[in-house]
């Protein structure tokens, strides 16, 4: 289950690397449409519609579309692109189905024409798609908290590769204390990958799971985040997803193009119905820009809220949501209190310029010098340029350096001749 790559956008760089590689070079050099072409295409098209796709009552006021736009001449056009946006365009006029849409996609043509368990078939160009971007499990990271992070961007479906390639990830996930997956711009694949998803990576129950989303994240996507939703076992951060839910089938057509049909619309049994036109609306909703903070800040809470937790990892998630905090909620300080914090504390000189206050360390002759401060908390926090775990509080009276946590720390008395240090 994917959207159109027209809707997509990001996958067209990849999917053209595999046009060349299963013979799409002879058909894209010679791709010009005439007259014929394109009749035969709308033909075709329209006995692929009246015959598969799940809406019967829908079938024949699409068909009327696509004949009316042949006699107004909207399809005569040489460029196969331009075409099929077109005919997109009037298939989904009519059906507001995300699932129905046609695309110039050379490769996958020709792979579709090819015997499927040829080097040059379907299986194989699945298969390259799938091992290029790892399954589509691009990014594995440790975040402040011990926060597991997953970044998803597709649903590739390779057996036995995809799922050893999930089963490894899941074995990185399954010590942090919560876990994110980050499905932002993800429009979707293969139902197998995201019915294993839930399989490798979610034990409900065991932890905190978040699931990141956007008005990219269509079709497999959001299976996982409205399934997820629907049993309560993850709590679902960022913007309304795109709301294709149907599940479809791929017809290739001539010469060039492909023909997606839904065939089959998902019932929940939760909900008894599904995200179709309306998407999968999160429990906490941000700008996709700030989901991934936002989904850090709730578990921070939640985390920090349990009983019986250890000094040392409450300190952990105090830290941690202190950086979150501050990128949500940026805090700007006045010129004045910051002219009064420039001086020298030992071996440090904080200088003001135009953008802040910058710090020197005479003792680190090798450390990047001239660091800016950007302020953290209203009370003397700041963070540090170049390093992610690296804070200064000063209080006036003194500068300490923290490094990593509030008990980790240096301290710098103010020299008592130092003035406040000023720089253009």
């Amino acid at each position: 289950m994917t959207l159109s790559r027209n809707v997509l956008g990001g996958a067209v760089a990849l999917l053209a690397v595999l046009a060349l590689t299963f013979g799409g070079r002879a058909v894209a050099a010679s791709a010009t449409l005439s007259a014929a072409d394109r009749l035969a295409a709308v033909r075709a098209i329209e006995d692929k519609i009246g015959k598969t796709y799940v809406f019967a009552e829908r079938r024949a006021p699409i068909v009327a579309r696509l004949e009316q736009a042949l006699a107004a001449h909207r399809y005569d056009v040489a460029d196969p692109d331009v075409f099929a946006q077109r005919i997109t365009e009037d298939l989904q006029a009519v059906s507001h189905d995300g699932h129905l849409y046609f695309d110039s996609d050379p490769g996958e043509y020709a792979a579709s024409l090819a015997p499927p368990k040829s080097d040059k078939g379907l299986g194989a160009y699945y298969r390259a798609v799938s091992l290029r971007e790892h399954s589509g499990l691009t990014r594995l990271d440790i975040l402040p908290g011990n926060i597991r992070y997953l970044k998803l961007t597709a649903f590739h479906w390779t057996p036995r590769v995809t799922a050893a390639a999930y089963d490894d990830a899941a074995r990185f996930l399954k010590d942090g204390d919560a876990v994110i997956f980050d499905l932002r711009e993800n429009g979707g694949g293969d139902s197998d990958a995201a019915d294993y998803f839930s399989k490798a990576f979610v034990r409900p129950g065991h932890k905190q799971y978040y699931v990141l989303v956007d008005g990219h994240v269509a079709s497999a996507a959001e299976a996982v985040a409205y399934g997820l939703q629907q049993e309560h076992a993850a709590t679902i951060v960022g913007s309304t997803t795109y709301g294709a839910a149907n599940n479809n089938r791929k017809f290739p057509i001539a010469p060039c193009f492909i023909l997606s049909v839904s065939y089959h619309r998902p019932v929940n049994p939760i909900s008894g119905t599904n995200w179709e036109g309306v998407g999968v609306k999160p429990d906490i909703a941000v700008p996709a820009s700030q989901a991934l903070d936002a989904a850090m800040l709730a578990a921070l809470d939640k985390l920090g809220a349990a009983p019986n937790l250890k000094p040392e990892t409450r300190a952990e998630y105090r830290w941690a949501r202190i950086g979150v905090e501050a990128r949500l909620h940026p805090v700007t300080i006045a010129r004045a209190p910051l002219q009064a914090l420039a001086g020298t504390y030992g071996t440090i000189t904080l200088r003001l310029t135009d953008d802040g206050l910058r710090l020197d360390r005479a003792d680190r002759p090798r450390w990047q010098q001239d660091l800016l401060l950007t302020p953290m908390t209203a009370d003397g926090v700041f963070g540090v340029e170049s390093f992610d775990d690296l804070r200064v509080r000063l209080t006036g009276s003194t500068l300490e350096l923290l490094h990593g946590s509030e008990a980790e720390r240096e301290v710098f008395p103010r020299d008592a001749a130092s003035g406040a240090a000023a720089s253009p």
